[in-house]
């Protein structure tokens, strides 16, 4: 079993462990129509009474995922990352992430209403994944706001992480990322992407 650093839970469930890569997906406020938020809330609350151990939940868990990156992926309401300067932004902000956080962020994708990132902890000292996504966010949304010319909220209060439990998983997670701008018709192959890594 894996040394759990910490485990909280907000709307989603969150499971932080020490020296294992972790999958994040960080939408933009009003990227998800009225009626897939409720799907979701539903799913939400199913998660709450069951044991984050069991098969069930990584089931529910895996239903919540799809049915929101499902509707991501096509890319409608708000979607800043259609802005190149935007983007590079995002870039820029996750470089900086990678020098002061302790993780780094070997793959990323910024679709155009949702952030898929897969981070790995810098030794046992690495800031907690919690702060850290707080930072990001909280960085990034004054920056791309300002880009924009717009305020409010940049993206929605919450995140999906999962930590990978094996090598394989992580190989599928970083195929994953680099297939989504594929996946949602996009580019024809991902190396013709500009925000991938």
């Amino acid at each position: 079993m894996p040394d759990t650093r910490e485990r909280w839970r907000m709307q989603l469930p969150h499971w932080e462990v020490t020296d294992r890569p972790h999958f994040v997906t960080i939408r933009c406020a009003g990227s998800l129509p009225p009626h897939v938020c409720q799907r979701l809330d539903e799913i939400r609350r199913s998660l709450r009474v069951i044991a984050p151990s069991s098969p069930e939940f990584a089931q529910l868990q895996r239903r919540y995922f799809l049915a929101c990156e499902k509707y991501l992926d096509a890319g409608n309401g708000f979607a800043p990352f259609t802005n190149p300067k935007v983007a590079a932004a995002l870039v820029a902000t996750l470089q900086q992430l990678e020098g002061g956080s302790r993780w780094t962020v070997p793959h990323f994708v910024a679709m155009p209403n949702h952030v898929h990132l897969r981070l790995k902890p810098i030794g046992t000292d690495s800031q907690p994944l919690r702060q850290t996504l707080s930072q990001l966010k909280g960085r990034f949304a004054r920056t791309a706001n300002l880009l924009l010319q717009r305020t409010g909220d940049f993206w929605q209060s919450e995140w999906f992480d999962h930590w990978s439990r094996n090598d394989a998983e992580t190989e599928h997670i970083t195929g994953y990322i680099r297939q989504n701008p594929v996946k949602a018709g996009l580019v024809r192959s991902w190396e013709e992407y500009p925000w991938v890594r």
